[in-house]
């Protein structure tokens, strides 16, 4: 391993028990940090996401092994290298090789939504939401595991949990790293870091690679680092809560989970205090012409975009320390609209019908 005269380590913790292979993305939810989320029977119709207890380190806390065999937890057919829940319970996992989103809501509804039609190149891999503090903080990343790209999709996300994307994504070709997998983005502070990076499991390399963070939360490619060399199958990616430790699972290559230890504890993913200046409704929506936005707090040196569905700008209004402003959309055709405002490194985004 790459990084060791900084101080990190690589540790196996092996297989878990009675988990399908093969093994696809990971997750733990910091409100559980004790469990593990994990595709077993990755790529395949029948596959599922399963549960397993973790076992720490008294002092360090470090993970050092799995309490018990893995449980069945709710079904997540052709499951991939991305799995996350959000900070409301809505479960999303990449499907491959349709190129599609399955989103389990917190009534228990699945849906699976392509992700061809929104600018995604099939098939996506594995997906990440962008932690506070970085560029782009809390848009949602993707990677296209064929292709070798990855994207930051616009989203808005419903009452009910069910998350909806437009077609104006920004993305990033990668021909060094074809079949990117896992996605997750590095503690800041780390050693060895000196710029917010993130870490990308290289299936097809097989290898673990860095990067610097540039707009959108996107990776800069010629900052690229390898860290982990001689993998076999480097599938998912997912930082702890808890220690800051980076552990992936192995699609093959004996099915197992591998901690990298000597990051910094990260803040929460959800924590978005610098996306609160980009946070703001909008009213009246549905609208038959003008709508007011109103933010959260005055919002200064931003701009605020209007899409249609098509990915297509239709609008652009620069802000000006207001905590109101007001959009005339009267002479827009009737339709489905989405508005993203962004100040700095924030930026926020809601659904508006124009009726």
């Amino acid at each position: 391993m790459i990084f060791v005269a900084a101080g990190y380590t690589l540790t196996n913790l092996g297989s878990v028990e009675q988990l399908p292979s093969q093994y696809g993305g990971l997750t733990i939810r910091p409100d559980q940090p004790n469990t593990l989320y994990i595709g077993g029977s990755a790529n395949n119709s029948g596959g599922s996401l399963y549960t397993v207890g973790l076992i720490r380190d008294p002092e360090t806390k470090h993970i050092t092994g799995f309490d018990g065999s893995a449980v069945l937890y709710v079904a997540a057919p052709n499951n991939d290298g991305g799995i996350l829940f959000d900070q409301y319970g809505t479960l999303l996992f990449t499907r491959y090789s349709m190129n599609e989103l399955g989103q389990v809501l917190p009534d228990n509804t699945y849906i699976s939504n392509s992700l061809t039609e929104f600018g995604v190149t099939p098939s996506v891999g594995a997906l990440a939401f962008v932690p506070a503090g970085y560029p782009g903080a809390g848009g949602l990343v993707f990677s296209s595991y064929n292709a070798g790209i990855m994207y930051n999709v616009p989203y808005t996300r419903e009452a009910s949990g069910q998350y909806f994307f437009n077609q104006s994504c920004e993305f990033l070709f990668f021909p060094m790293l074809q079949v990117l997998e896992g996605i997750a983005y590095i503690p800041a502070g780390s050693a060895a870091f000196p710029n917010l990076s993130m870490v990308i499991s290289s299936y097809g390399n097989g290898t673990v690679v860095v990067f610097e963070v540039g707009e959108y939360g996107l990776p800069v490619p010629s900052t690229v680092r390898q860290m982990v060399t001689g993998l076999t199958g480097a599938e998912g990616a997912l930082i702890d809560p808890v220690t800051g430790d980076f552990l992936f699972s192995t699609f093959g290559g004996d099915n197992k989970v591998i901690r990298i230890s000597g990051f910094e504890k990260p803040a929460s993913v959800f924590d978005r205090p610098s996306e609160d200046y980009a946070g703001f409704s909008i009213f009246p929506n549905p609208t038959e012409g003008f709508v007011k936005l109103d933010f959260v707090k005055p919002v200064s040196g931003g701009m605020v975009s209007v899409f249609n569905t098509y990915g297509a700008k239709v609008m652009e209004q620069e802000l000006s320390n207001e905590s109101q402003y007001e959009l005339d959309l009267s002479s827009f055709p009737a339709g489905i609209y989405f508005v993203r405002a962004e100040n700095g490194n924030s930026s926020g985004y809601r659904k508006l019908i124009h009726k």
